[in-house]
C-alpha cells in the first residue's frame, strides 16, 4: 500500500469519526440506525454521508450546530417532498439544543417565502415531535391587535433597509401584490420577533436558495442579512450546507448571486431611511369575515375549525389562512370562483411535491363545490402533461379519482 493511499484513508478516518459525532449529537438515541440501514445497500454511500455531510460540513466552527439545524430544516421545508429527513432534522435542531418555540416560530417564515402548505405540513410534524419527547409546549398567543398597523410594519422593515425600491416593478404591474409583499410578508409573517434575526435571515436564504430560480428575492434578502448585520462568513457557511440536502447546482447557483452582494455590501454608503407612510391596513376583522363566508362558499368547511386546528402549535397559522389566504386573495371578484378553484388546482399538480397533495384535495372539492364538472376538472390537469410531464399528471389525476370516488355522481 502506498504512503498516498495510507494517508488518504487515514483522512477518511478522522472524517468518518468526526462525522458520527455530529451525528451522533443530532441524531440522539439511535442516531446510527437510519446510516447502519443505509449501508445495507450501499455502504460507500453511508461513508460518504457521515463524512462529507457531517465530517466535512455540519462539523465546520462558522455556525453554531443548532444554527446549522435551522438551515438544514429550513431547506427540507423547501423540498417539499422528504418528511422524513425533515421530521429527524427538526427532532435534531431540538438535540442540539435549539428550543421548541424556534422551530414553531420557523413555520412562520416559510409562510411568507413558501406557502401555506409548507407550513401545515410542518406543524403536524412538530405536534407528532413535541408529543413522541413528552414535551408540553404553550402556543405563543394569537395576535390581539386589530391588524391596521400592518402596512406601516412592512414599510418601517423595507425602509429600515433601503428595500422599498424592490417591490417598484410589481406596483406597476399589481398594486395588490405589492400591498400584500408589504403588509403581510413584511409586516406580519416575517414581522415576529419570536425567532433571533441571524437565525429568521438564515432561514430565508436557505429556503429561497433551495427553492432554486428565485434569483431576485434571493439576491434581495442576501442584500437585507448583510444590512443586518450578518457576515459574508456565516452566509457562505449556510450556502456550503446547502449542498448536501439540496444539491451543488442549487449551492452554485447562490453562491454565484452572494459574491455580488457581498461585493455590493463592501461598497454600500449608508442611506437614511425616510419615515414609513401612515397608511393604515384593513382591519383583522373585515378581512377574517371575508375569509370565513369564502371558505364556506369554496369549501363547505367550517371556518372556525379550520382557525383551531392550529390551535395547539401555531393558532396565529389557522388565523393567517382565513385572513389572507381566503379573506385577501380568495375572496377577489377578479375572476370566476371556478376559474380561480382550477388554477389552484393547476398549480397545486404542478409542484407536485408531498407537502401539496393535501390542499390538492382541498382545493379538487372546492372546484367541485364551486360548480366546477369532473370533466372540467380533469382537463385542467390534463392541460399540464405538456409543461410538467406524465408523471406529474397521472398522479393529480389519481388524487382527483380517488376525491371524486368520495363524492356522490
Amino acid at each position: 500500500m502506498g504512503a498516498q493511499q495510507t494517508m488518504a484513508q487515514d483522512a477518511n478516518g478522522e472524517r468518518f469519526e468526526r462525522g458520527m459525532k455530529v451525528l451522533q449529537r443530532i441524531g440522539g438515541e439511535g442516531f446510527d440506525l437510519p446510516i447502519k440501514r443505509l449501508a445495507e445497500a450501499s455502504p460507500d454511500l453511508a461513508r460518504f454521508t457521515v463524512e462529507y455531510s457531517y465530517g466535512d460540513i455540519l462539523s465546520r466552527p462558522g455556525l453554531s450546530l443548532p444554527l446549522r439545524q435551522i438551515c438544514t430544516v429550513s431547506c427540507l421545508m423547501a423540498l417539499g417532498s422528504v418528511k422524513p429527513q425533515l421530521k429527524f432534522h427538526m427532532t435534531g435542531f431540538l438535540n442540539a439544543g435549539g428550543r421548541p418555540q424556534d422551530l414553531v416560530e420557523l413555520l412562520f417564515v416559510s409562510v411568507a417565502v413558501l406557502g401555506f402548505p409548507s407550513a401545515v405540513v410542518s406543524i403536524a410534524l412538530a405536534r407528532e415531535i413535541f408529543q413522541e419527547r413528552g414535551i408540553t409546549f404553550e402556543a405563543p398567543p394569537p395576535a390581539s391587535d386589530d391588524g391596521t398597523q400592518r402596512y406601516r410594519r412592512g414599510l418601517e422593515a423595507l425602509l429600515a433597509v433601503n428595500g422599498e425600491g424592490h417591490l417598484r416593478p410589481l406596483e406597476a404591474i399589481s398594486p395588490d401584490l405589492a400591498r400584500w409583499t408589504i403588509e403581510f410578508a413584511f409586516g406580519e409573517s416575517l414581522a415576529r420577533e419570536g425567532l433571533e434575526p441571524k437565525a429568521k435571515h438564515l432561514a430565508i436564504i436557505s429556503m429561497l436558495a433551495a427553492t432554486g430560480n428565485r434569483d431576485d428575492a434571493l439576491d434581495f434578502h442576501l442584500k437585507v442579512a448583510l444590512k443586518q448585520g450578518l457576515s459574508p462568513a456565516e452566509i457562505a457557511e449556510a450556502l456550503m450546507q446547502l449542498s448536501v440536502y439540496a444539491g451543488f447546482p442549487a449551492a452554485l447557483n447562490a453562491f454565484g448571486l452572494a459574491q455580488r452582494a457581498f461585493s455590493a455590501d463592501r461598497g454600500a454608503t449608508a442611506i437614511t431611511a425616510p419615515s414609513a407612510a401612515a397608511q393604515l391596513s384593513e382591519s383583522r376583522e373585515l378581512r377574517r369575515k371575508r375569509g370565513l363566508a369564502t371558505l364556506a362558499q369554496t369549501s363547505g368547511a367550517s371556518g372556525e375549525t379550520v382557525i383551531r386546528s392550529f390551535d395547539d402549535i401555531a393558532p396565529d397559522i389557522g388565523r393567517m389562512i382565513v385572513e389572507h389566504s381566503y379573506g385577501d386573495v380568495f375572496s377577489r371578484p377578479g375572476i370566476d370562483p371556478i376559474i380561480r378553484e382550477l388554477t389552484a388546482c393547476a398549480a397545486l399538480a404542478a409542484v407536485a411535491t408531498t407537502t401539496t397533495e393535501a390542499p390538492l384535495r382541498v382545493h379538487i372539492n372546492a372546484a367541485l363545490n364551486a360548480g366546477a364538472s369532473r370533466k372540467e376538472v380533469l382537463e385542467t390537469l390534463l392541460n399540464l402533461v405538456p409543461y410538467s410531464g406524465y408523471p406529474v399528471v397521472q398522479q393529480a389525476v389519481r388524487i382527483a379519482g380517488e376525491e371524486f370516488a368520495k363524492r356522490p355522481e
